[in-house]
């Protein structure tokens, strides 16, 4: 079995570390800025003092160090660690997006290119039974060619809040532009379902909702507001989901009492009103796409749903394929024939549909030598990289045409 090492130990490179060491694989070292997260590392894992790092040039200065070093560390940072790895002879798990320029990513392929590693790219959409049942629908010519997708990505309010307002990635200047942080692999999920290449591309969105003048606001921190009844205010939301709450282990003892003096402390950007956040990033967004031979594609994005979820239809020239992935099921319909329904139920054994685990499965394919290439590898996952860049040029431009 092969051995792994991972830059960037948050809840991605944790996640697929476990998934890795189900699997038997072994991880040998952990690079993060952040040391409180290698308690986890030496507890679940048994890395010593030895295998653990801050910084990039001390974790790189000891030459390789495994087989596959993995790189889940915020978007910004992608480049640099994917890059110097490939030329030490990683191969490398990248967590999406590639990068956040297209300069950055063209880099990273022609690395990938001129060192001869490989490079995996985490679009897990692919991955998901949900999914790869659809593409063997489409493909098997059963009710003709695919004409139109339509796709979207509900968010869910109390995700977007977390993630997009409070967390990570709600600022472009600190992360990226909506549709390349959340949305680049549902728009490799389209290129791969439709099989064919974007020709041209035009989208429309904003940030209408999550702002200082919205009338809604009260205090600068949830803490200080009297009101009770915002569907945003943290310490419901974080009362009700501990684990979303983003600290590296969260005591089992006291839960409740760690989880409200968390939220009392003001360095702590999700003690924040919703309405007193520096974001920036759109809160509501639509693309539609042309491919060649004439298929369309559209994708709505947006933060105002209840639930966070995808649903998505695809209408054939003989009959009509939907599914919503809280339902698991697929409803099929052949033109003048009665619906069939596929239960998905036990494919949904993880997170994305079971698209976790089925990456994983192909990395550890591909490091064993049992598969020459990968199904999301960054020559193929650029192409969804390329219609995103275009949508946010084309959503600034209120809509214009671009052409890939």
């Amino acid at each position: 079995m092969f051995t792994y090492a991972v830059i960037g130990f948050g809840a991605r490179g944790r996640r697929y570390s476990s998934l890795l060491k189900e699997r038997g694989a072994k991880l040998v070292a952990v690079c993060d800025c952040d040391p409180a997260v290698f308690a986890v590392a030496k507890r679940d894992y048994g890395l010593d003092e030895r295998a653990l790092f801050t910084d990039y040039n001390s974790f790189f200065a000891g030459g390789k160090r495994a087989d596959l070093l993995i790189v889940a560390t915020t978007d910004r940072e992608h480049t640099c660690p994917a890059v110097e790895g490939m030329k030490l002879g990683y191969d490398i798990l990248l967590e999406k997006p590639i990068a956040t320029s297209r300069e950055e990513c063209d880099l990273i392929e022609r690395t990938s290119e001129e060192t001869g590693r490989k490079v995996v790219v985490c679009h897990v959409l692919r991955y998901s039974p949900f999914f790869r049942k659809i593409k063997e629908l489409i493909e098997s010519g059963k009710y003709g060619k695919a004409v139109t997708i339509n796709h979207t990505e509900n968010v869910g309010y109390w995700h977007f809040a977390h993630s997009f307002v409070r967390g990570n990635w709600r600022n472009e200047e600190e992360s990226t532009f909506m549709l390349l942080a959340k949305c680049c692999h549902d728009l490799d999920l389209l290129v791969w379902l439709t099989g064919s290449s974007c020709e041209a591309v035009s989208s429309m969105g904003s940030l209408s909702w999550f702002t200082h003048d919205n009338p809604e606001k009260g205090a600068d921190f949830c803490f200080e507001c009297k009101r009770t009844d915002c569907a945003y205010r943290a310490e419901d939301f974080y009362l009700k989901r501990p684990l979303w709450v983003k600290v590296p282990v969260l005591p089992e003892e006291n839960r409740e009492e760690f989880i409200r003096n968390w939220l009392r402390d003001k360095s702590n950007p999700y003690a924040r009103c919703v309405y007193a956040c520096d974001n920036d990033v759109v809160d509501h967004q639509i693309v539609n796409m042309r491919f060649a031979g004439g298929v369309t594609a559209h994708l709505t994005l947006s933060a105002f749903t209840d639930d966070f979820y995808r649903n998505i239809k695809v209408c054939l020239e003989k009959g009509v394929i939907e599914g919503d992935m809280r339902e698991k099921k697929l409803h099929v319909r052949a033109f003048g024939k009665e619906e069939e329904v596929v239960d998905l139920t036990d494919a949904f054994s993880d997170a994305h549909g079971g698209g976790d685990g089925g990456l994983i499965d192909d990395v550890c394919e591909i490091m064993e030598g049992r598969k020459a290439f990968s199904d999301t590898s960054v020559q193929t996952s650029m192409q969804s990289h390329k219609i995103a860049f275009a949508a946010e040029e084309s959503r600034k431009k209120g809509g214009e045409l671009r052409t890939l």
